[in-house]
């Protein structure tokens, strides 16, 4: 059903939330209009001829006045012109799943099952051309594009109705198109996966910020739990702070600019030092509005893994105002972030395989060697009485179980989301 919002006055809704919500249903939201108190009637019969359903919100007090004459209470939900309409001083998510989607639900027959995939990296059309298999008109499967801020949260839609063996088939086949992007399949932002991925994996974690502006610690310090994993987040915005806090050179700075990849270089390199993190990130670039310190949304992201004894440098050039280029070097921070943490994991898994690919290895030389080594022994004459076999006949002759390989969950890794990884010594001279 097509559903249409009134927001008398104030918006409440959160349109985003609301087409995820809906499209779940097997509904859709089409039309958000904001009217003021003198202009709801025109505004209404705009959405009646339009939708099959209506939700107003706002200064609901200001409706009902209107309408005092057809309605004889206030009541939350009534049918006009054969249109539902709902009435509340504010649309969350409550009050859609609980109140209003139900309602909408008795009026069609289908029921969805609903899978859902958080990307990043790509845009809606790259999305498609990769779903493309899917994108006709007799497809089992609808899509949801919902894109927020360089991710896009794909919902794949299909009817409950399906045989199993299919819904399975496309599951699995949705699971490997749209892999390489995913970085979630539940309700959860980049930073709650990096945090995760940190604490499952016992990682600790030291940041630098100059262009982040101590954003990026406070997107981890937002989530319950972050001293499991965050040892500290220094704001070295000075050069004085840079080279007193983090060692970074000052001829570092004279010959390649406070903006450069050596600097970003060298403040990953100064939270290392200490010996006591497992991963170190430090940012610095030109947030805006002024062009002195380098390319106006350029931003370099230092990424230090201690175990690897190793410090990449990401250069990203954003373009936006300041407020946008500081949240985009945060979120694709997170970005590199997850794309590493899945890289270490799967280098663990891969050591772990090897190790219990050794260890089986060796136990089979060693049973091997134990059979070579016993003598013949010449057969006896079988007794006149029926022996009973004992159960645990092997375990009693204390034969050793044969250690089996560890299967470990396999963890994807990430396509690149297209950063430029420069050198240290790339950078603006300024």
């Amino acid at each position: 059903m097509k559903v249409g919002f009134l927001s008398v006055e104030k918006q409440t809704v959160d349109a985003r939330a609301a087409k995820m919500a809906l499209f779940d249903s097997g509904h859709s939201a089409d039309i958000f209009v904001t009217a003021e108190s003198s202009e709801i009637d025109g505004a209404l019969g705009m959405l009646r001829a339009a939708c099959d359903a209506i939700v107003i919100d706002g200064n609901v007090d200001a409706f009902y006045e209107m309408y005092k004459d057809t309605l004889s209470f206030r009541p939350d939900h009534f049918e006009l012109d054969g249109k539902l309409h709902s009435v509340t001083a504010k649309v969350d998510a409550k009050f859609l799943t609980d109140k209003f989607i139900p309602l909408l639900n008795k009026k069609i027959k289908k029921r969805y099952a609903v899978m859902v995939f958080k990307t990043y990296g790509k845009t809606v059309d790259e999305l498609k051309t990769m779903l493309k298999e899917y994108m006709t008109k007799k497809s089992k499967v609808q899509f949801g594009f919902f894109d927020s801020f360089l991710e896009c949260e794909v919902h794949a839609r299909c009817a409950t109705s399906i045989a199993k063996e299919d819904m399975n088939g496309i599951s699995e086949r949705l699971v490997e198109l749209l892999r390489s992007c995913t970085y979630a399949y539940e309700d959860i932002s980049i930073v709650q996966r990096v945090a995760q991925i940190l604490k499952a994996e016992g990682l600790k974690i030291k940041i630098a910020e100059s262009f982040t502006g101590g954003a990026l610690g406070a997107a981890f310090t937002s989530i319950a739990g972050a001293s499991d994993y965050l040892i500290e987040d220094v704001v070295t915005y000075s050069v004085v702070s840079k080279h007193k806090r983090l060692g970074v050179p000052f001829e570092t700075i004279a010959e390649k600019g406070v903006v450069s990849g050596d600097t970003a270089y060298n403040m990953a390199l100064g939270l290392m030092t200490s010996g006591d993190c497992d991963i170190a990130i430090a940012t610095t670039g030109n947030a805006g509005p002024s062009v002195q310190s380098g390319t106006l949304g350029l931003c370099y992201v230092a990424l230090g893994i201690t175990s690897q004894k190793s410090i990449a440098v990401i250069k990203y050039v954003f373009d936006g105002d300041r407020d946008h280029n500081i949240k985009s070097g945060v979120k694709n921070a997170m970005f590199l972030l997850y794309e590493s943490l899945i890289s270490y994991r799967r280098q663990k898994q891969q050591q772990q395989r090897q190790m219990a690919a050794q260890a089986q290895a060796q136990v089979q030389t060693q049973m091997q060697s134990a059979a070579q080594s016993v003598p013949p022994v010449a057969p006896q004459q079988p007794s006149k009485q029926p022996v009973q076999q004992p159960i645990q006949q092997q375990q009693q002759a204390g034969v050793p179980p044969v250690q089996q390989p560890v299967q470990p969950q396999y963890t994807t890794p990430i396509a690149p989301f297209a950063p430029t990884i420069v050198s240290p010594n790339d950078g603006d001279n300024n």
